[in-house]
């Protein structure tokens, strides 16, 4: 028997005539087999690749052969925008099934949200994490889920490395405790380099789990590089590559997006703007452009790589060299469906750009992706759910703190000597009083956590303190950065496309009034402290460029101009240039020498390395980095390279701490929560997850010296 002849009647029906399917991919037949067996479920498949329905056959499956009167599935994705894009298509599958459905995420309102603590009936929700604890917390919902069997987690790579992963793991097994029997976990996402690893990390240990990883047969694809340095000149490419067609026009960070809208919409009838501070109804707008006839241009950041459902383009735009292999992928996934081949456009500043570019492209040709690593101290998350067991408790015994705490997977490798001490601590800080040997909340968690009844612990995304930009009449233009609306009223800026003047600041409310404004003078652009990641290219795309420079050139077809430039980049380099290790060179310069080591080691990294660098020179070196390689001056001597491999070697045995107490202390508002730990865990946190030492220390295990 297939597995579409032993799907429930109503689910063949729904396939055969809704959406004109007589039989099932070969992905959604792999993954209907492991769910239906019980097992925890990792689908990869490429954007289109059929990812959703293959969770929600076996699901919707598995309800109409055994009905209930109770929620059954939880859908859960890490973006409001995608559930709204998915929502039609499952709420066709439910029609068409007899299943309902209903929505709960930050946009919904009041008025229109499901009543889980009343007679209401739905048989799947779909919801993000920071929704999934309002209702998991509050005593008069939570029963509602004790009968959940399924909860697919959408794009779930986008979880791991973040405090929401951290959270969202501790949401799964808190559901685990509610329910009657385990809950089938079913993850989807697009390729990763450690794909079980992945799996490993949702599922748990000691149950039964099952990778879907069905190869997708080879498409064409189409790469143009255009080698541009002067910005004007970079917008008419840009314009010239997209006219006429659906393209979407990729940027690394908000600020790059903002300053490209205006010039293009100078050369393009049809241009939008998609990051996460425009408002929401822009980035709708930009996103029904693409049903409209004829060519439009959607500016975006990393916003538009997940699966939101845009349709059929005929072109994506990279602009500048990407900084991962996984968001290339992504990005290219974008366009080339129904036959069509995949086309890329990349404009670049430079030689170097361009080989980075190539090098990215080389190193997917190999299959080869970012490894994810989930956090390894997240003890601001610890804190989070703690205060989510003592609200609304008349105390708890630190025994019943830790046994709680610790059956939670993110927690159960943390010294259990941690937990007194982060509770001394807190009691200490008035966040915890003692009521004999039983904690409860204190004045201080009472006063800073407890407003608008404890609402700051359903979620684990620190503040970022933007400020809306309002006009008059209480439109929402979106969010601007702090420091960008520092200063005096008056100032006049451009955004979202548009130019606008500044009225007045109102820091009591984070909002800022604006109107619109015709100056042409001084337009200032705004900027974004944090998100936006700058120019950090990961170390795989560092690892790949070297391994071109080690071959000599790039397998990737390139003009012959295009070629020259990298070929030269190539002979400049020292003859006994190996890269793989940290190798390391003293160089000739007009007034002395430098020392050049190479790491290609990812911005980060060489960040981290070149402070220590500089803390051992007694500020008579200039010392510089890049993602590839750092570089110290104003040496005297040929032999400065032997110093500085004494240092590598030096730095190369000390432990994980004393390193992470030589570089900045970061402020205790990196973290969500951060505040709420004492020093020496922020510290802790700072090492491991944040300034990633571990790996330095394992790069500074071997690496050469060449003179």
């Amino acid at each position: 028997m297939s597995v579409f002849t032993s799907l429930h009647p109503t689910l063949q029906e729904l396939l055969l005539t809704g959406l004109g399917w007589d039989d099932l991919r070969p992905v959604q037949v792999e993954t209907y087999l492991s769910v239906s067996s019980g097992a925890d479920t990792l689908v990869l498949a490429p954007t289109a690749g059929g990812k959703t329905e293959s969770a929600f056959f076996p699901v919707i499956d598995g309800i109409l052969k055994n009905p209930s009167d109770h929620l059954s599935v939880i859908y859960i994705s890490p973006l409001k925008a995608l559930i709204n894009d998915q929502l039609d298509r499952i709420l066709f599958m439910c029609a068409r099934t007899g299943l309902g459905a209903a929505v709960q995420h930050g946009d919904i309102s009041a008025r229109d949200r499901f009543d889980f603590s009343g007679s209401e009936h739905a048989d799947i929700l779909l919801t993000t994490p920071e929704s999934l604890e309002v209702l998991l917390s509050d005593s008069r919902t939570r029963n509602a889920f004790a009968d959940v069997r399924y909860i697919i987690i959408d794009e779930i790579h986008a979880f791991m490395e973040s405090d929401r992963g951290v959270h969202l793991r501790c949401l799964m097994d808190r559901l685990d405790t509610l329910g009657k029997k385990q809950i089938t976990r079913i993850g989807l996402s697009a390729t990763v380099g450690n794909p079980e690893v992945l799996l490993d990390w949702f599922s748990g240990p000691d149950r039964n789990k099952h990778l879907v990883s069905i190869p997708s047969p080879p498409t064409k694809k189409q790469f143009t590089f255009v080698v541009e340095q002067e910005f004007s000149r970079q917008v008419h490419e840009i314009a010239k590559s997209v006219s006429g067609k659906k393209a979407l026009v990729f940027t690394d960070s908000r600020s790059l997006a903002e300053k490209l809208v205006i010039p293009l919409r100078d050369e393009l009838p049809s241009v939008f703007l998609h990051h996460s501070s425009v408002s929401p109804e822009d980035r709708e707008a930009a996103e029904l452009s693409f049903e409209l006839d004829g060519g439009t241009c959607v500016i975006c950041t990393s916003t538009m790589e997940l699966g939101i459902d845009i349709g059929e383009l005929d072109l994506v735009v990279q602009y500048g060299a990407p900084r991962s292999v996984s968001s290339f992928l992504q990005r290219l996934g974008r366009t080339g469906r129904r036959g069509k081949p995949a086309r890329m456009t990349f404009i670049v500043t430079n030689a170097c750009d361009l080989l980075t570019a190539v090098s990215v492209i080389e190193a997917a040709m190999n299959h080869s992706v970012e490894s994810l690593k989930a956090p390894s101290c997240p003890y601001h998350v610890l804190i989070q759910q703690l205060f989510l067991l003592l609200k609304g408790r008349t105390g708890m015994s630190l025994g019943s703190i830790i046994k709680l705490l610790r059956a939670l997977t993110p927690f159960k490798e943390l010294s259990v000597n941690h937990f007194p001490a982060i509770l001394e601590y807190l009691v200490a800080e008035n966040y915890l009083t003692c009521s004999g040997d039983l904690y409860l909340a204190g004045t201080k968690a009472e006063m800073e956590l407890g407003r608008s009844n404890w609402l700051s612990l359903i979620s684990v995304i620190r503040d970022a303190g933007g400020f809306l930009a309002v006009l008059p009449d209480g439109t929402v233009i979106g969010t601007l950065d702090p420091r960008f609306v520092a200063g005096d009223p008056g100032k006049t800026f451009s955004f979202t496309g548009k130019t606008w003047r500044l009225l007045h600041r109102d820091d009591a409310h984070k909002r800022v009034l604006i109107e619109p404004a015709f100056a042409k003078g001084d337009v200032k652009r705004p900027f974004w402290s944090g998100g936006d990641g700058g120019s950090y290219a990961s170390s795989l795309v560092c690892q790949s460029v070297a391994a071109v420079l080690e071959r000599g050139g790039s397998g990737i077809p390139l003009p012959p101009e295009q070629k020259m430039m990298v070929d030269d980049l190539i002979r400049m380099l020292p003859d006994d240039f190996s890269p793989g290790t940290i190798h390391l060179r003293t160089e000739p310069e007009l007034n002395g020498y430098s020392v050049v080591v190479s790491t290609f080691l990812g911005t980060r990294t060489n960040q981290v390395l070149a402070h220590l660098l500089k803390n051992r020179l007694d500020g008579k070196h200039a010392v510089r980095y890049t993602q590839f390689a750092i570089r110290i001056f104003d040496w005297e001597s040929p032999k400065a390279g032997e110093y500085i491999s004494g240092i590598l070697e030096e730095l190369g045995h000390m432990s994980v701490i004393s390193l992470a107490e030589e570089l900045p202390r970061l402020p205790e508002t990196t973290w969500k929560f951060g505040e709420l730990l004492p020093e020496d865990l922020r510290l802790e946190m700072a090492a491991y997850d944040y300034y990633e030492i571990p790996a330095l220390l394992t790069a500074l295990s071997g690496f050469q010296l060449h003179e």
